[in-house]
């Protein structure tokens, strides 16, 4: 890749790289890398396919979306010939004009596709030295029935020792090696040299540059289709002890194809099996460490469903691979679908060191859906003594970075054991990896806000080891725990750029989870910064590598984000939809009675949300300060709070959350909501300790700008005019005209149209009491605040949806009751109204 951007920078280049319908899922990958780098390159990729060609299954319909999304690359169809082009090419090729109904027959059997016409051309001509016009007529046994049909005919008509050779070659794959394919078919070169011919003038096979290749992959499955089953195996044997005679150099392409040779011979010998799961195994393992983890899952499903190993350990270990595979690779629920398996087979075969790495195939994640599934497999892994300490370790900290993802305070309280337990036995390792694993079970029983001062040393502190030993895995971990301690911080300059590094790192590890974390991260970075185009984009993008990897927790994710959006936003009918989708599911023995009343008070439903607020409230505070989702569980119960007016409630979460009144509302580097000093003022509000709420709101709104929250600063701003109002002193509603007015400007700027169009109802029933401090109308000053925007009357009255000429009225009214001659000076007076006391 390095090399052809190194080329570009040179001169300019096109690379154009044909039949990606044929690309496995690693050379996609590889292509996605090279397209982050075009924009800045003189490098242009061409990439062709046939989508007709693509299986539901097949990699490239996951990653065209990829591609297109990103902006880098553009999308074209290209479609069939027309029917005058049609025309045009068999006259070319033929000689003759087509009839009318030939041309149609032909399109419908083709759909334009010149490689398909040109075939079907050339097979109109066979059999006559020249081309009769009687083939062109209407006749209805003109076309052949298929391609397939057509490529048959093509190659029945070669001589017996060019398709012998050729079936020969096709097995070995669709480029032709002519060393192999001489020692294979015991033919002198010359004479291979000759049949070649024969088959590059039937357009069979190409040469170009000095080697030969099948014409299409078409044409090469054509080939290997006449092939008895038992004649395959015989020629990939053939095949396969030929290659071995060739030095590998290292190449895991080399074994790969040893081990698909000799896979497909055990049809015919099953002596081979050994050597067939010998290749495919060490392929397997090959691919995964030179970071190509999907092909490395290909291969240990070869050998798992052609040549399993009849030892139940020895196929647990395969199993163990491929599981492992599988995580490198992204999917989550594939490797722990392995995992279990490995845990049931070592429970079969008593063997505890087993269980155990069972256990750890999966490490890392959590939440809905998976949490429970790791907790069963590390529980079942400690039935029995672990004698290896080191295993022990990372068994302790696995399970304690699953059981404070279940949001129990029981699971908490176990986790804080295994916790303490990990990081006194990993006190004197001097094995990095179970220096890791202390670190990793203290980072999760820190995971609560009470603990984000200790888990940002934790982060250095894994950092340094990640530098001392060169581990990139453990620096991305590091980045990532150092990140969402910064976003619960507020540093949010920070966290963006550990953000850039861990997406520059995931990139280089391969490493799909790793992407995921930092994308999820980036679109709630780009919602709390008000650029929700990219948060809405981020999310999609991190949605579909959760899909992908049947990351339960991912959707999840994809969906608390289509709600906070929503909330800034407007679109409530989707919102509702996806906030039922959220809570769903959620385990009843969760806190999901306290999220499943946020959704009903966001719906209107407020009786509902009354009564399943108070249900969950006597385990919603137990471990409030320690969990995860300490923060999340704050700011959705003080929202309901608000709207439902529960004074107990208020007292009891008012006295949760004042320790936390520095910090930002987050569940790891997500779930972003605003300062948890808004969450105060709103619950000192419903407790009428107007004082205490107007410092609250006050300390919000300086750390919300501190952090660069525009779209978190307007909800504080009208959370305080609202309580501004409730006192109706003279004082307070001027300060909450002049609250409101800057809320609707920066609304106004970022699109929040619900957020907007309650401060504009809150202006208005300022004005109503006869509260203002200046003499403009409502309309007026929503005029005044576009003039500010540099926009003209037209601009203004499209805005509006008013006539020019009424924009133009409403800005001279502005001016004479201001007294102001132009249109800067209303500008500047409107600057000075945004930035209220």
């Amino acid at each position: 890749m390095q090399l052809l951007l190194n080329a570009g920078r040179a001169r300019p280049m096109v690379l154009v790289v044909d039949d990606l319908h044929w690309a496995d899922t690693p050379s996609l990958l590889l292509l996605q890398l090279l397209a982050g780098h075009l924009p800045h390159s003189r490098l242009m990729v061409i990439g062709t396919y046939r989508d007709l060609e693509l299986g539901a299954d097949h990699p490239l319909r996951t990653h065209l979306a990829d591609f297109v999304r990103r902006g880098e690359t553009t999308e074209l169809r290209i479609s069939g010939l027309k029917d005058p082009d049609v025309v045009s090419l068999l006259r070319v090729l033929t000689g003759f004009e087509p009839a009318v109904d030939v041309v149609r027959r032909l399109q419908a059997q083709t759909g334009g596709n010149p490689f398909f016409l040109s075939e079907l051309a050339r097979s109109l001509g066979d059999g006559d030295a020249e081309p009769s016009r009687w083939k062109f007529s209407a006749s209805t046994d003109v076309v052949p029935q298929g391609i397939g049909a057509v490529l048959r005919r093509r190659i029945e008509a070669l001589s017996a020792d060019c398709r012998s050779a050729l079936e020969i070659a096709a097995v070995a794959g669709q480029e032709i090696d002519l060393d192999t394919l001489e020692a294979a078919t015991k033919t002198g070169r010359p004479r291979l040299l000759d049949l070649l011919d024969e088959a590059i003038a039937s357009g069979v096979v190409t040469r170009r540059d000095g080697r030969y290749a099948f014409a299409h992959g078409l044409v090469r499955d054509a080939v290997y289709s006449r092939i008895s089953a038992a004649r395959r195996g015989e020629l990939h044997r053939l095949i396969g002890d030929l290659l071995e005679g060739v030095p590998l150099g290292g190449s895991t392409t080399a074994v790969a194809q040893l081990a698909h040779h000799f896979v497909e011979a055990c049809v015919v010998d099953p002596t081979v099996r050994a050597k067939a799961l010998g290749y495919a195994s060490a392929a397997g393992r090959r691919a995964v460490a030179e970071l190509a983890y999907e092909e490395g899952v290909r291969l240990f499903e070869l050998a798992l469903t052609n040549v399993a190993p009849p030892d139940p350990a020895q196929r647990a270990a395969l199993l163990l691979d491929l599981g492992r595979a599988n995580y490198m690779a992204g999917d989550i629920g594939s490797a722990l679908d392995v995992a279990e398996e490995v845990s049931r087979l070592a429970e079969k075969l008593n063997d505890g060191s087993l269980m155990a790495r069972a256990a750890l195939v999966v490490r890392g994640v959590g939440g809905v859906g998976l949490s429970y599934r790791i907790v069963q497999l590390c529980n079942v892994a400690m039935r029995r003594p672990i004698r290896n300490k080191a295993l022990k370790i990372q068994v302790l900290s696995q399970l304690t970075v699953a059981l404070m993802q279940t949001g129990m305070p029981a699971d908490e309280r176990a986790a804080k054991k295994a916790s303490r337990e990990a990081v006194r036995l990993a006190a004197d390792a001097v094995d990095p990896d179970v220096v890791f694993s202390g670190i990793h079970a203290r980072q999760m029983a820190t995971s609560g806000p009470d603990g984000v001062d200790e888990r940002l040393e934790l982060a250095e502190r894994t950092l340094r080891l990640a530098r001392e030993t060169g581990r990139s895995s453990m620096a991305n971990w590091a980045y990532h725990w150092r990140l969402e301690a910064l976003v619960q911080l507020g540093r949010i300059d920070e966290a963006e750029a550990e953000v850039a590094v861990q997406l520059k790192l995931a990139d280089e590890l391969h490493e799909p989870l790793a992407r995921w974390r930092a994308l999820h991260v980036q679109s709630w970075l780009a919602l709390l910064r008000g650029r929700f185009a990219q948060a809405r984009a981020f999310a999609e993008e991190a949605r579909q590598l959760g899909r992908k990897g049947h990351h339960a927790a991912g959707e999840f994710g994809y969906l608390a984000h289509v709600v906070v959006l929503a909330i800034h936003l407007g679109g409530s009918e989707n919102a509702f939809q996806a906030m039922e989708e959220l809570v769903r599911p959620l385990p009843e023995d969760m806190h999901s009675g306290i999220y499943r009343s946020g959704g009903l008070a966001v719906m209107g439903r407020l009786d509902e949300a009354r009564i399943a607020l108070r249900l969950s409230a006597p385990s919603a505070f137990e471990n409030l300060g320690s969990a995860i989702d300490s923060l999340s569980r704050i700011a959705t119960i003080t929202e309901v709070i608000a709207l439902v007016g529960d004074r107990d409630l208020a007292e009891r979460t008012y006295k949760a959350a004042l320790p936390f009144a520095r910090l930002n509302v987050s569940v790891g580097a997500a779930g972003l909501t605003g300062s948890v000093s808004r969450c105060l003022g709103i619950l000192a509000t419903t407790l009428e300790r107007w004082d205490d709420a107007a410092k609250h709101f006050e300390e919000a709104i300086e750390f919300e700008r501190r952090m660069g929250a525009p779209p978190f600063v307007v909800r504080s701003q009208v959370a305080y005019a609202e309580m501004l109002l409730r006192t109706g002193r003279d004082g307070d509603l001027r300060h909450a005209q002049k609250l409101l007015e800057s809320a609707i400007a920066t609304s106004r700027e970022l699109g929040m149209v619900p957020w907007q169009e309650r401060a504009i109802r809150l202006v208005k029933g300022l004005e109503e009491r006869g509260v203002t401090d200046h003499p403009l109308s409502s309309r007026e000053l929503e005029v005044a605040a576009l003039v500010a925007q540099g926009l003209s009357n037209r601009a203004i009255a499209g805005r509006l949806h008013l006539s020019e000429r009424t924009a133009e009225s409403h800005v001279k009214n502005i001016c004479d009751k201001l007294g102001f001659n132009s249109r800067s000076q209303v500008a500047a007076w409107i600057a000075a109204r945004r930035t209220p006391g």
